[in-house]
């Protein structure tokens, strides 16, 4: 174990700068046996895979970081399964899988760990493969009392199946995962239109984009101007000469360009003049995910809701931003998994930052958020938990909006598995 006089290194300021009490690198029984047999009140473990969210370390908590002894990645070759430790970094599976002509649907950081993909992933590519919850075949890894558990899919078990679930999408609750094989995707070549755009003409591309084919995807991101991504993955000449169709649509837009990528992997989401990822040590921040489904006849109001929105920020660092689903992800079977909301077109996420030690700009921040998300509840009404906030007011709102009428399965498990509350808590 490591003493809170080391920081950890990791891309989450808040995080970074926690005062936390413990740093330990394995699951075993030790962990288990030091909280079950625990007489007084403590803190739940907070658990590192990439270090992005607020929640992977905290005042006075103990961490794990899978970083260290969790981080291989392992091909079949035969299958084209991958397997990866819980501790491995999305960046790293792209550029090992790159060796292989082989991807994976990761979304548009490099720097999240494998909680990217156990709380729904949504990727650029989602719409053609799924989230990469979907893309999960087996899992291993530990549940809050201690209980070693190993899944496959197709070989579980009646007793098993709502775990198995409940693991796609929920299980920084009730487990830790160790270790998750995924499918793998060719490697094939990306057109990416980008560029700037004002608010007229995002209005445009969002009608256009509702109708796009699955291997097409619209991102975009409202800071201090508005940049959007239309990316088109090319497949073979009959698909790529359809996709070619829709492209040309966007040929009205004067200040969009056309890059073409060798594959996913190379490509580096918003530009740099954004300073989105470019960490600011001086700054903390948190971020809500929201979902929800095709916007339509409702495109014009929400435009000038943003707008509001958007001249209310309390500074040059809060920004909204949105990823487009659909298509695949709504055909997948709806009971497969604890990402209850399969017919979300839209994963809108608004980002409030502040000056760290700033009590009353993090307020103002933090009140921008809030009202932000209750003005865009009428378009995008639920929740995408990508972010575990058990330390902000609006958790459980959140919760009841992620997870909708499977929460109470969640509750069950998290008595049944996780009794001690060793794990962050519902």
């Amino acid at each position: 174990m490591i003493k809170n006089n080391n920081f950890l290194e990791i891309p989450n300021i808040n995080s970074k700068d926690a005062n936390f009490k413990e740093l330990i690198y394995e699951v075993d029984d030790s962990l288990f046996n030091a909280y079950n047999n625990s007489k007084k009140d403590f803190e739940h473990l907070c658990v590192c895979s990439g270090g992005t969210t607020s929640s992977c370390a905290k005042d006075g908590f103990t961490t794990l970081d899978l970083r260290k002894n969790y981080s291989n990645i392992h091909l079949d070759r035969e299958s084209n399964l991958v397997k990866i430790g819980g501790g491995v970094i999305m960046g790293d599976l792209i550029n090992y899988l790159q060796k292989h002509n082989r991807s994976f649907p990761i979304g548009l950081s490099k720097l999240p760990g494998a909680g990217y993909i156990l709380t729904g992933g949504v990727s650029p590519l989602s719409r053609s493969y799924g989230l990469a919850i979907d893309n999960i075949e087996s899992i291993k890894g530990f549940l809050g009392n201690g209980s070693f558990i190993s899944l496959k899919n197709n070989q579980i078990n009646p007793e098993k199946q709502l775990i198995w679930e409940a693991i796609k999408g929920a299980a920084a609750f009730f487990s830790i995962i160790t270790e998750i094989e995924l499918k793998t995707i060719q490697s094939n070549p990306i057109k990416v239109i980008e560029g700037f755009v004002n608010l007229n003409e995002l209005s445009e591309i969002i009608k256009l984009s509702e109708e796009f084919p699955e291997n097409i995807s619209l991102q975009w991101i409202y800071a201090q101007k508005i940049y959007i991504y239309v990316f088109a993955e090319l497949k073979n000449n009959l698909e790529d000469k359809r996709t070619e169709e829709y492209l040309m649509l966007l040929d009205k837009f004067p200040t969009l360009e056309k890059n073409f990528y060798k594959n996913f992997n190379n490509i580096n989401f918003f530009p740099k003049e954004l300073n989105l990822y470019k960490m600011n040590s001086n700054n903390h921040s948190e971020v809500i995910s929201l979902l929800g489904e095709d916007l339509k006849n409702d495109i014009p109001i929400f435009i000038n809701c943003l707008n509001e929105i958007m001249n209310n920020k309390p500074n040059n660092s809060c920004y909204v931003a949105s990823q487009q689903l659909g298509c695949k992800t709504k055909k997948s079977n709806h009971g497969s998994s604890f990402f209850v909301h399969r017919k979300s077109t839209w994963k809108p996420w608004i980002y409030a930052s502040w000056k760290k030690n700033d009590l009353q700009e993090k307020e103002v921040a933090m009140d921008w958020i809030y009202k932000s998300w209750s003005n865009l509840k009428r378009f995008y009404p639920n929740i995408h938990l990508a972010q575990l906030h058990n330390h902000l007011n609006s958790h459980k709102e959140e919760l009841s909006l992620a997870f909708g009428g499977r929460m109470n399965e969640l509750k069950t498990l998290k008595n049944i598995f996780d009794p001690q509350c060793i794990l962050p808590p519902l």
